[in-house]
């Protein structure tokens, strides 16, 4: 629970210097008022748009650590950070004085970066002892001609944000257990012996919400390899203990890699981050990154 605290203060606080990287961009004066500046710039704000900038850039990482849930890489960030608001407490105080009011903000930010980021750094890593066994298999194969038919279980948790994909249809039938399914904005509640049919390029989104694992078998028209790569991967990582509680892999590389093979493309506000994970699985994949994945969890190179 502390953990997924300091993940919601981290979030909290990536949102708000995007919002203040903005406000400098748009609104220079107000935004350095607000700050606790009074120099005259002559009407030159470049300054100010610098400001902006390394909001934005500090607000953009900490969002991408906190979805990837990198707890220690947050952690080591935030400690490291402290120096902005300490930095920016120091020249206030040395325009306003005494003057609480503009100084306070900075002091709050100092305490997060300490605060938030020791209990992030000494937090040990989540037990993986009493998670249930997640089995995956492929009943065919794409190899041997046709769509990739497989059958997975989905743990208590297990979730997707809204996505698509541009190379293939699924069917989805819910064997054992339940699952909710978004498509297309709707959302819609399986249970065993439903169907669902998501085309291509159609959003869709699913969340076992449930305590029990629930079992899925997925027909991908036109079959894919990368796709079945992807899952015994995750599979693999799984069983390693490289994911957290809801399947995700712990390593952002991974992460990146898994949805690059799962030809996943992502939709409202993390669409901003595809571009990042593109250029995060190029470069792993250039580092031979993914072929230790393939020869490790697939057989192959």
């Amino acid at each position: 629970m502390t953990t997924k605290i300091c993940y919601l203060i981290s979030f909290l606080t990536g949102i708000g210097l995007l919002f203040i990287g903005t406000r400098f961009l748009l609104s220079p004066l107000h935004a350095a008022f607000d700050y606790g500046m009074l120099t005259n710039t002559n009407s030159d704000f470049s300054f100010h748009y610098v400001k902006g900038i390394r909001d934005l850039f500090s607000g953009l990482l900490l969002l991408l650590l906190v979805l990837a849930k990198e707890r220690r890489a947050l952690a080591i960030v935030l400690l490291a950070a402290t120096v902005v608001p300490l930095g920016d407490f120091i020249i206030v105080l040395g325009q306003r004085g005494n003057d609480w009011q503009f100084t306070l903000a900075h002091l709050v930010a100092v305490a997060i970066c300490i605060i938030t980021g020791s209990i992030l750094l000494i937090r040990k890593k989540e037990q993986q002892l009493g998670v249930p066994e997640m089995s995956f298999r492929i009943i065919q194969s794409v190899e041997k001609g046709g769509s990739t038919i497989t059958e997975c279980d989905l743990l208590p948790g297990a979730k997707t944000p809204w996505h698509y994909h541009t190379l293939f249809s699924e069917q989805f039938e819910l064997l054992v257990g339940t699952l909710e399914v978004g498509r297309s904005g709707l959302i819609y509640q399986l249970n065993a012996g439903d169907e669902i049919t998501i085309l291509p390029h159609e959003t869709h989104l699913f969340h076992n919400r449930s305590a029990e694992k629930c079992r899925v078998r997925t027909v991908l028209t036109p079959g894919n390899i990368e796709f079945e790569q992807a899952s015994r991967i995750l599979l693999g990582l799984t069983r390693d203990g490289l994911t957290n509680g809801s399947g995700v892999p712990k390593k952002l590389s991974d992460l990146a890699l898994f949805l690059y093979l799962n030809n996943s493309k992502m939709m409202g506000f993390l669409k901003i981050f595809q571009p990042i994970f593109s250029l995060i699985a190029k470069i792993a994949i250039k580092r031979g990154r993914l072929k230790v994945l393939l020869s490790k969890y697939c057989g192959t190179v």
